[in-house]
Order: C-alpha cells, then structure tokens, then sequence
C-alpha cells in the first residue's frame, strides 16, 4: 500500500513541476488596439508550458473598462484569476514575474479609400474666407505652424452663429490672445463703410504631437536612454510642454515617472544643450515655407529657451527657440489665407 503511494505522490510532484516550467513575464506597459480584446500574450512574455496560455482573454471590451485616457492596468491578481478561470492552471503551477501591466489603449486609423474615375470631374475650388470660421482656422494654422491635417478644433454652440457669419465684403483680422486648452481669439470685422465690429471666442485646439512615452519605471535622478522609452503619437493642447524624441536621450529626471508615460518638461531636469558660440541649424518656417540656414549661439539656452542667435553673414540679432541640440526655430511671417484653408 505504502509503496503505491510514493508513486502516486511523486507522479503528482513531477506532473507540477513540470508545468512550473511555463514562465509568465508582465511586461510593463503595452500599446494596443482599442477595438481588440487583450490576451495574456499581449501583455507578457510566455516561455515554456506558458506558451499555451497566450489566447487567456483578460479584458473582453477594453475601450469600456479604460478611462477617459484610455489607459487600464492590469494587476496581478486579476491576471491569476483569469488563468484559472479559463485554463484550470493553479496560482502554484506557473511562475509570474512582475506585478502589473500598464495598457495604453491606440484607436486605429481609418484607411483612406482611393478611386479612380477614366474621367475625373472638374474639382471644385472652395470659396476663400467664405465665413469666420473659415478665417479663425487659417489664423490658429498659421499662427500654431502646423499642418492642417495635425489639429483638430472644437467649439461652444454658442459661437456657432457668429463662426457660420459670411464674411463677403468685410476685412477681418483674428488674433490670438494667449494659449492653453481653449486658446482665446480676439475677431475684428470692418465693413467697407469703415464700420467695425468686435467678437471674441474661445476655440478647443488639440496638435497631434510626436512624443515619449517611458517603457519601464524611472527613478528621479536616472538619466534617459534608448532603452527606456519610444515614440508615440498623442492630440495635445497647445500649452503641454512635451519632450520631443530627438530630445529624450540624456534627459535628467527630477521625479520618478512610470511605465507608459508620457515625457514632459516637468519630469526633466533640461541641461544646457546649446552653449554660447555654438553654430546652430535655424529653422525659419513662414507658413508652409521653411528656410534653413546656421547661425551662432549670443548665449546658452535649454530646449524650450528663447535665446539670442547672429547670422554667420550680415549683422543683426534676432530670437529662436532651442528644440534640440543643434537645431533652433522661428515662427514668423504671414501665409495667405486660400494657402490655408484651400
């Protein structure tokens, strides 16, 4: 008797341990599809008899259980559950490394259909300045120095008459009067009787920006590199002070930040990355044209700093913003309006 129950107790020993061999890895942050379910083999790395686990479902509808930033995490112990639940593997029977995994939800973009017609129809030009809508959006354009396609515009019903106002026969002027998440915009109108009417709007603006985004946890005090972040793409307000990817590397952190973050100016502490004396690339844009000539440095600056620069020929000063090593711009200059909204 005594001996049949060795066997079967080492049988049992054997059989666990040989499934322990299966190793679930959670890998700190995970972009996906916000129309797909998540499976465990999205958010870990499967190794051994783990690898049969990669279809467990985690989260059926992720885009009704993430927030309004479309970001959930996913904890360990829900991801023991489900494994369970679905599998019949015990907690005992796999080994799970890692505490959680942050999911950062991306809505796909819709495929843009092309046809072509033997024959195509004369396009039609639109109207220029046809209402003040029209006007408002090829000032924010210019002013933002961005592409049409980049930004996105929102606004209160209550401006809505004045925005469908037509604007034949009138001059208007549109100026913007500070920047944050509804950027305020100051509209003067003058008939031709020299009459002269004044609005003023707030306009919702989002940019679509290309950011940085961590791939694991970072302590205050490390320095950025390669391995700890990656691009991505994120509608912001015109007022985020974000890290472009040229700038991440070597940044100094001055607060700890968490896996799939975004990188912004107040994780970083900014070094001086332009010295004073130092030839730099100047990016001169004026609407859709860009010039690009180097110029020297009349002082240090950080990304982000307005600092002072000479041309290598001629004389004079004048004042760009340091975005990177190397590399300054200058908004400025006028766009005509059908250049913009044509």
């Amino acid at each position: 008797m005594m001996p049949r129950l060795v066997i079967l107790l080492v049988s049992l020993i054997a059989a666990g341990a040989a499934f322990g061999q299966g190793v679930v890895t959670l890998k700190p942050a995970a972009r996906l599809d916000v129309d797909a379910s998540i499976t465990l083999g999205d958010i870990a790395k499967l190794t051994g008899d783990a690898e049969s686990l990669a279809g467990v479902v985690l989260h059926q509808n992720p885009a009704m259980t993430s927030g309004p930033d479309r970001r959930l995490t996913i904890e360990l112990e829900e991801i023991r559950e489900l494994i369970a639940a679905q599998s019949g593997v015990g907690a005992g029977q796999l080994s799970i490394r890692g505490d959680s995994c942050r999911v950062i939800l991306r809505a796909k973009l819709a495929k843009q259909t092309v046809e072509i017609e033997s024959s195509p129809a004369p396009k039609q030009t639109k109207q220029i300045g046809l209402t003040v809508k029209d006007h408002v959006e090829a000032k924010l354009i210019q002013t933002l120095g961005v592409k049409a396609e980049h930004l996105q515009f929102a606004y209160d019903d209550v401006d809505l008459p004045l925005l469908s106002t037509a604007t034949r026969g009138w001059v208007v002027d549109v100026q913007p009067t500070g920047s944050s998440a509804k950027v305020p915009l100051r509209i003067t109108m003058y008939d031709k009787h020299g009459g002269i009417r004044d609005e003023s709007i707030r306009v919702g603006v989002r940019i679509l920006r290309e950011i940085v985004r961590t791939t694991r946890a970072v302590r205050r005090g490390a320095t950025l590199t390669h391995d700890d972040f990656e691009t991505d793409t994120a509608w912001l307000a015109p007022d985020v002070q974000f890290v472009e990817p040229i700038a991440a590397t070597g940044i100094r952190l001055k607060r700890s930040i968490g896996a799939g973050e975004m990188v912004t100016s107040g994780h970083a502490e900014l070094a001086e990355v332009v010295k004073k004396g130092d030839i730099v690339a100047i990016h001169l844009v004026s609407g859709t044209i860009v010039i690009k000539a180097p110029a020297r440095a009349l002082e240090a600056g950080r990304v982000g700093d307005q600092i002072e620069f000479a041309p290598m020929q001629g004389e004079g000063r004048f004042k760009a913003e340091v975005k990177a090593p190397g590399r300054a711009v200058v908004l400025t200059g006028a766009t005509p309006l059908e250049d913009l909204v044509g």
